[in-house]
């Protein structure tokens, strides 16, 4: 039986107030687990107008006037009802970026200090909204940064999830290890799959088909945004696809506590492009002094 971590992104206010609830409806139904990467941060999706465009559709006309023509209130205190139902549910929660469009738009390049903030204040809100410190970070879009990798460990986290790749590694960047557990995202999203052309339900087939004789663990992410809102059936039908391949839908947590982290390899992480994506992101590289 192997083990499907779910990694979930929360990146607006729409997910976080409609989008959470409804996911957590939905996998207690299923009787799975998962992880939520929260960004508690403000909702400035409208900055980002072309992506926040194509999430109007599932979150409402509003979402692409978030941080223009409507101030952009924080998503951790205004959605904080639906937020603390994740681990009052029995769900695991960690944090993504604080102000997700500037991450996005900037990770590649940002200074140290812009990121130690960033990181500082999301830790800060979710502390406050938690009543602990979070264990977990998740890079927005897989929009990973070297200095963000070094302050995991030294923040406490127990496992990054920033990248694209195809089974846990421990981190290296230009030479220097980063010593905190990565879990890259190895199967593609529904949303990346239906950009290449297919429909919701070639989607889950092809995923399906994927996923039929895998025997080590798999991290599938989601957007709260996208497939709890918009493609919640063809969601369902993949989980319940999955169960029946006879695989464990569980969080990133349970995850990582049935790795020997002493038998990790070190690999690389690099920028680079996939299929039916646009722009760059963070990848899993060859085994580092393999």
């Amino acid at each position: 039986m192997t083990q499907i971590a779910l990694r979930i992104h929360v990146g607006t206010l729409a997910g976080a107030r409609q989008g959470v609830p409804l996911l957590i409806d939905k996998l207690l139904a299923h009787q799975a687990r998962a992880t939520f990467l929260l960004c508690l941060g403000p909702d400035r999706s409208g900055r980002a107008f072309g992506q926040a465009m194509a999430m109007a559709r599932h979150c409402g006309w509003k979402t692409p006037l978030r941080g223009t023509l409507i101030p952009a209130g924080e998503i951790g205190k205004k959605a904080a009802d639906s937020l603390s139902q994740i681990e009052a549910r029995g769900f695991e929660a960690g944090i993504s970026a604080w102000n997700r469009v500037r991450w996005e738009k900037e990770a590649e390049t940002a200074s140290n200090d812009a990121i130690a903030a960033d990181l500082e204040r999301a830790m800060a809100a979710f502390a406050s909204l938690f009543g602990h410190p979070p264990r977990i970070f998740g890079a927005p879009d897989w929009q990973a940064h070297r200095h963000q990798l070094r302050l995991l460990q030294r923040r406490g986290f127990v496992l990054g999830t920033d990248c694209r790749g195809s089974y846990p590694f421990l981190p290296v960047w230009q030479g220097e290890p980063l010593p905190c557990p990565q879990l890259p995202t190895t199967l593609p999203p529904l949303e990346e799959l239906m950009r290449s052309g297919c429909s919701s339900e070639e989607a889950v087939k092809r995923l399906l088909e994927m996923t039929r004789d895998l025997d080590i663990p798999q991290v599938f992410s989601l957007r709260a945004e996208h497939e709890g809102l918009g493609y919640s059936a063809s969601l369902e039908a993949l989980w319940q696809g999955w169960q029946q391949q006879g695989h464990r839908l569980v969080a990133l947590g349970d995850l990582l506590a049935g790795l020997d982290l002493r038998l990790l390899p070190h690999g690389e992480i690099r920028w680079g492009e996939l299929p039916h994506r646009n722009g760059s992101l963070c990848l899993q590289g060859r085994d580092f002094l393999a």
